[in-house]
């Protein structure tokens, strides 16, 4: 069987030659979670979950971990790994601590048909337990020992919420027209690389859709 030129090139690449690619895809994978990281420490609510860019970034990892290369570059590399592992773990946490925080209001938005998943499938099976622990734990701490009429709870009234109209600052990736940041003033137009600070419930949208990031 006679080889293309890509199976050519990819026989002629050296073993270093193909753990630089890696390096590389490594660098660029973990420049759009760093991204993701901050945006979701600085965003009230729960963003989109990023777990398919976590596997691929984890699993580039072990495969430069796994090549062998000299001292000066292995130490560079390990720096660069334990920086990547940081900000997951910090990313991942701070999921967690919203979920923990506002389970029920996350629950609810799953349910909601209009709106897209946020949580992984890890992340719907944790804040679902966690919630049906709390509630189970509240019952038999409390409620059961109450008259019937208040052994049930209103959710509308229970229910924690994020601060939607929290401030934020954040930077325009790409132009964006007629955008109301506030309902007393006109609509604006934002421009590349302009910051300013708003509310975050005009702007999710255009963080969702990766128009802006928040720093």
């Amino acid at each position: 069987m006679e080889m293309s030129p890509e199976d050519e090139e990819y026989e002629q690449l050296t073993a270093a030659e193909v753990l630089q690619r890696y390096v590389r895809l490594l660098f660029l994978r973990h420049n759009m979670i760093e991204e993701g990281w901050i945006n979701e420490r600085l965003s009230p609510s729960l963003l989109e979950s990023r777990q398919e860019e976590i596997t691929c970034l984890l699993e580039q990892c072990d495969i430069i971990e796994e090549n062998p290369a000299n001292s000066l570059v292995k130490s560079i590399h390990q720096l660069e790994l334990q920086r990547v592992r940081y900000v997951i773990s910090d990313y991942l946490r701070t999921r967690i601590k919203k979920l923990e925080k506002y389970t029920e209001f996350f629950l609810e938005e799953e349910k909601d048909e209009e709106t897209s998943a946020k949580m992984s499938p890890a992340e719907f099976v944790f804040a679902r337990e966690l919630h049906r622990n709390l509630e189970a734990h509240f019952s038999e701490l409390a409620l059961k020992h109450m008259p019937s009429i208040f052994q049930k709870l209103n959710k509308n009234k229970t229910i924690t919420q994020p601060n939607m109209n929290a401030f934020v600052f954040f930077k325009v990736k790409e132009d964006c027209d007629n955008i109301l940041l506030d309902s007393r003033d006109n609509p604006v137009d934002l421009t590349k690389d302009e910051i300013h600070i708003s509310k975050y419930q005009p702007i999710s949208s255009l963080l969702e859709d990766g128009r802006i990031k928040l720093f």
